[in-house]
């Protein structure tokens, strides 16, 4: 049921977003209109994941998660209910950012509480599934929505999702997350939660600057699509296919543990995630510009799934909502980031220029990275 829920959130999401900034783009809205709705939202999910991952381990997970659902339900409609007025733009996307993230914090938690590192995975790989098989959904049903049926009805699909989401969300009981026979679970020594705490830090600047980059395709690519003249289905066929890499990573890093506390494996996919963003800065035609949304969508998967991990692995049951919370936190700011500062660029520079800042922003953090691990290396190897 937890992965049902992810579906239907995130496609509810996606189905949102793509409606409401292809209707802006054909309206030959601001590029900074368009960066600051994203900003608006990323940023508004941001506090709420820092602040509901805490709470929900005090209050209860699963009555967090439904009080989110219940006002992104209510967000969505603002568009809705009110049809002048940039205001609602505004409102709408604060508001589902912040009751987007008093979602998945909880339901992570429940997912890996109180089960053995195996099951974890498996878990986890699920989740990433569910939820990517959703903005997947999204993204290609949107455009197909948007072109065929109507403007709104990308979301007013987006509104029933959500409301089958809330339904679920009170459906479901806590204990259905844990693991029947998870009576005898494998100890994790002291070592290697701190390893895996040491690598938490390091996913924080790749999922930032992953997300920075990724949020500049969400809220500025649709303009970009509309100046070459890529039709609106096959705009949300090269967002898509990004997905299809993600979840190919999932099953990969699920399948083959060999990159549980190896720094090399981020590094690798955080140049791939390089190179697919110079090709978004060069490509003019729809085969180019997906490519590049793949291999971004390595560093994304990878960088992504290795977080939960290492959360899951750092923390204990008790606190876990609080450091998924923090970890889903870093992963707004970056898109919140990527979004203004996008818009911004775009104003100032041209429309390529949020996916070259997006790649220089990658190369930093990768640097920093690098440095931070050496150095960090280089402390515990004295101690010891």
């Amino acid at each position: 049921m937890l992965y049902l829920i992810a579906w239907l959130i995130d496609c509810a999401l996606i189905l949102f977003v793509f409606s409401a900034t292809r209707d802006l783009a054909e309206r030959q809205a601001e590029p900074w209109t368009l960066g600051t709705l994203g900003a608006a939202f990323f940023l508004a999910s941001a506090l709420s994941n820092a602040w509901a991952g805490r709470i929900s381990d005090r209050v209860g997970r699963r009555t967090v998660a439904i009080a989110g659902g219940a006002c992104l339900v209510a967000s969505l409609s603002i568009l809705l209910v009110f049809e002048h007025g940039a205001w609602r733009f505004y409102a709408a996307y604060v508001c589902a950012g912040a009751s987007v993230g008093h979602i998945y914090p909880p339901v992570i938690a429940l997912l890996t509480q109180k089960v053995d590192q195996r099951t974890a995975s498996r878990r986890l790989l699920c989740f990433g599934l569910a939820f990517n098989l959703g903005i997947l959904g999204g993204q290609i049903g949107g455009g197909w929505l948007y072109d065929h049926v109507s403007a709104t009805a990308p979301l007013l699909t987006a509104i029933g999702l959500a409301a089958g989401a809330v339904v679920c969300l009170i459906v479901v009981r806590e204990d259905e997350a844990r693991d029947k026979g998870g009576d005898q679970l494998e100890s994790v020594s002291r070592s290697q939660q701190a390893s895996a705490r040491r690598f938490v830090r390091l996913a924080w600047l790749a999922n930032c600057s992953g997300m920075f980059s990724m949020s500049t395709l969400w809220f500025l690519f649709p303009r970009l699509a509309v100046s070459l003249e890529i039709p609106a289905q096959e705009h949300g066929v090269v967002l898509g296919v990004g997905r299809a890499a993600v979840m190919g990573v999932y099953c990969l890093m699920h399948v083959v543990p060999a990159w549980h506390h190896r720094f090399r494996y981020s590094v690798v996919a955080q140049l791939l995630g390089l190179g697919g963003m110079v090709l978004v800065c060069v490509g003019r035609e729809s085969v180019a510009l997906a490519l590049g949304v793949v291999l971004l969508s390595v560093l994304l998967g990878y960088n992504y799934f290795a977080s939960l991990y290492y959360n899951r692995v750092g923390h204990d049951d008790r606190r876990k909502g609080a450091a998924f919370g923090l970890n889903e936190a870093f992963l707004s700011l970056g898109a919140g980031g990527g979004s203004l500062l996008g818009g911004w660029a775009v104003t100032e520079w041209g429309q390529r220029a949020p996916f070259q800042l997006a790649a220089v922003l990658i190369a930093a953090a990768l640097v920093v990275q690098m440095v931070w691990f050496v150095t960090g290396r280089a402390a515990v190897d004295e101690t010891g």
